[in-house]
């Protein structure tokens, strides 16, 4: 399926009964019951070494559908993808700093939200196991304040999933701060062999706010008809046969035959779509004429004094999968986040996202689009409050300033530049009960401001 799947629409699936809205001749029915595809295992088991057969067995299933299932073969997938995918690295500046900790004793205590279970403390949540938390850092005022492993090793590499759009829109905020892009300007002008197709009169902003007017959105009817556009998408990102032909093809191309939504116009919806992300990936690609790898390594990654390189995952002809397919370890995550942030000195020997930059981030969306969306009520299901706006590839950005991403299976990245705050978290949450709540967010937020005193 993805690595930015729609987790709203897709739960849909499985809250209602695995197979409640597929049909029997669906080809994705066959995955639903496949070995490796349910959670059977616990979420620690992450942390000690798989057994040979299980890793055969995980690597001999591979697949996108398989793997979003969020079985007990995804477990092993996020922390492995590297073995099954071609891939490319980031490396991080040669200094590399050891974050501070001042890990507070009792926020894990303090802050608390409302879950399905009823009223649980951030402790309580994280180590639930409906919630198969693997890790979660959260860093204020450039210091760890609160970390916890349950499902994984603080040295692990693990797939931010969709939080990796961020990466996106940071590069191509930065694109457009140096004039090498116009947002003002058509797609087609950066993508010429699009020109003729529906993706005229579609401007760079609206694309980066996706707000396309396109039917690319990750909504349950196109996730679970093999026929659709997105799934011929994330097949053909994979490298797998698109499952109602049975061909292998080429994600780009796909991406050309989108067809309009009738009545709507770019710009009036926000629609998710992690195909869109990619679109942005070619063309800073072209407009630099270097990988997406090396480039995010000399802009961003080659900056910070991580710990370890960051990983992009490849589709077939090379591209790096960065609307999710990224994997570092989760304190560089954190790293990451803090970039944004006025601690940014504490993960990097530069300043990699200056002031023009993160304002741009901050208020480039449309609040009017964002609401009429299908996130606006889950998200502010997630905090107990409502997001402003999405904006440059981020799902939320608040009136305050903060910033947040959310990814398939449980993986987010909340950045509060005003609090000095980030929260990070990976997961390996399926979709079949009692699984697939996140209530995470609503913690980070909860967190930032308890440590900011409010």
């Amino acid at each position: 399926m993805k690595s930015g799947l729609c987790r709203i629409a897709f739960a849909a699936i499985c809250l209602t009964g695995p197979l409640a809205c597929l049909a029997e001749d669906n080809p994705l029915v066959k995955y639903l019951d496949a070995p490796g595809a349910k959670t059977t295992l616990p979420v620690e088991a992450a942390r000690s070494t798989f057994s040979l057969a299980f890793v055969q067995d995980a690597q001999a299933r591979f697949e996108n559908f398989h793997y979003q299932l969020g079985g007990d073969h995804a477990l092993y997938y996020n922390l492995h993808l590297s073995e099954l995918l071609k891939t490319a690295v980031s490396k991080p500046n040669p200094l590399y700093r050891p974050l501070d900790k001042a890990l507070d004793a009792e926020l894990g205590d303090k802050v608390s939200f409302t879950t399905r279970e009823g009223e649980l403390t951030l402790n309580q949540y994280v180590f639930h196991p409906n919630h198969r938390v693997q890790a979660v850092v959260m860093v204020h005022e450039g210091k760890i304040v609160y970390e916890t492993y349950p499902g994984m090793n603080p040295m692990d590499l693990h797939v931010w999933m969709s939080p990796g759009k961020t990466t996106v829109g940071l590069v191509i905020a930065q694109l457009e701060a140096e004039g090498k892009i116009d947002m003002d300007k058509e797609v087609v002008f950066y993508l010429p062999e699009f020109k003729g197709t529906n993706w005229d009169g579609i401007t760079m902003i609206d694309a980066a706010n996706m707000a396309t007017a396109l039917q690319l959105e990750e909504t349950l009817e196109a996730i679970v008809d093999p026929g659709s556009i997105i799934v011929r998408f994330f097949s053909a990102e994979f490298g797998a046969p698109n499952p109602a032909t049975g061909k292998v093809d080429d994600w780009l191309s796909i991406l050309k035959q989108a067809q309009k939504i009738e009545g709507e116009a770019p710009g009036e919806r926000f629609r998710y779509s992690s195909a869109v992300t990619q679109i942005f990936v070619v063309i800073a690609e072209r407009i630099e004429n270097k990988t997406w790898a090396k480039l995010f390594e000399e802009r961003v990654w080659g900056n910070m004094t991580a710990r370890l390189s960051m990983q992009h995952h490849l589709t077939p002809d090379g591209t790096s999968v960065a609307h999710g397919l990224l994997s570092t370890t989760t304190e560089d995550f954190a790293r990451f986040g803090m970039l944004f942030t006025p601690s940014w000195d504490k993960a990097a020997v530069k300043q990699v996202v200056p002031a023009q930059v993160l304002k741009r981030l901050q208020t480039a969306g449309s609040p009017e689009a964002y609401r009429r969306g299908a996130k606006y009520e889950g998200q502010k299901e997630d905090f107990g409050e409502s997001p402003l706006m999405n904006s440059y590839q981020f799902d939320g950005v608040f009136a305050d300033g903060a910033l947040w991403k959310h990814g398939n299976l449980g993986q987010g990245i909340y950045i509060d530049p005003a609090r000095d705050f980030v929260g990070v978290y990976f997961s390996t949450n399926g979709y079949i009960p009692p699984y697939g709540e996140d209530k995470m967010p609503g913690y980070l937020r909860g967190a930032a401001k308890y440590l900011a005193g409010e």
